[in-house]
């Protein structure tokens, strides 16, 4: 394997100054069939927290593993220990446009099989995963989120430290959005996790996509907690859901980067519109109406 890392400059940079990183772990060989995994850490976390996972889906699935540390988290915010977050905090929204335009960056310099793009996350990386579904809907072959955040309750907005209106509610709302999810949808989660409680998040959100018609697999963690321990740990997890063959999906569909998506997702009192054939830096890659 060749582990390297790639900063590039993102939107909002004239506010927002840091570049993003991605660290990108190669296989050996990289051929026709290579696809892409790409793996976000939760809030407080940085881009070397998944690595283990990262790895084995390296060696064991023909992808490229990649991870972006994106905006207010990490290394951004405490360059010695790579943890912690800045308050007030963006929680959900222009992360979401850091992961996946490292995800846009990465296709713009090397050539992959884009039917096989697969997005994981933990926490609020599952977040960030699954709304990355929707903000970019003919894009994945799967998203995979663990102990995810699906929704801003009174505790996240808490933690983020800030006013958010009826819009910026809505459109961090996986639930209330996950008719525009098209690809399959992988979900764990520890039942006595008491930072994002199963029954409040995945439990829900499971039901929302089964009424849906989507395709929708989830496991319990019986006892697990955030990170699924004392019953299993995340890689574990993550080896045990690999199994069920989850890479061998493809998408059909032609990815919103390469066809220069125009995307629409009304959320309360506004709309977002994204236009996915803007550029990486582009502070007009998405409004709101």
């Amino acid at each position: 394997m060749r582990k390297y890392e790639i900063t590039y400059e993102n939107l909002n940079s004239e506010s927002y100054l840091k570049p993003i990183t991605l660290l990108v772990i190669e296989p050996d060989k990289i051929n026709s069939e290579t696809g892409i995994m790409f793996f976000t850490h939760g809030w407080g976390g940085n881009r070397f927290q998944p690595v283990d996972r990262m790895e084995y889906a390296t060696t064991n699935f023909n992808v490229i593993s990649i991870s972006t540390e994106y905006r207010q988290s990490g290394f951004d915010f405490n360059s010695i220990t790579g943890l912690g977050s800045y308050v007030p905090y963006d929680a959900s929204f222009f992360q979401v446009f850091d992961v996946l335009n490292g995800l846009r960056f990465f296709l713009s310099i090397r050539d992959v099989n884009r039917k096989r793009i697969y997005h994981y996350g933990g926490s609020q990386g599952g977040h960030i995963c699954l709304l990355s579904s929707i903000f970019a809907p003919d894009t994945f072959t799967f998203v995979y989120a663990s102990s995810p955040i699906v929704k801003l309750t009174n505790t996240y907005i808490d933690w983020a430290g800030r006013y958010f209106g009826d819009y910026e509610i809505s459109i961090r709302d996986v639930m209330e959005h996950a008719n525009l999810i098209k690809c399959p949808v992988f979900l764990e989660h520890g039942t006595n996790d008491n930072v994002v409680p199963h029954n409040e998040h995945t439990e829900e959100l499971v039901k929302e996509l089964k009424k849906l018609g989507k395709n929708v697999f989830v496991k319990y963690y019986e006892n697990g907690g955030h990170d699924l321990q004392p019953t299993s740990t995340r890689l574990e997890a993550f080896m045990s859901m690999c199994k069920k063959n989850i890479f061998d999906f493809k998408n059909e569909n032609i990815d919103d980067f390469q066809k220069g998506s125009i995307v629409r997702i009304p959320a309360g009192s506004k709309t977002l519109v994204i236009d996915w054939s803007k550029k990486i830096s582009d502070n007009n890659l998405f409004f709101w109406e």
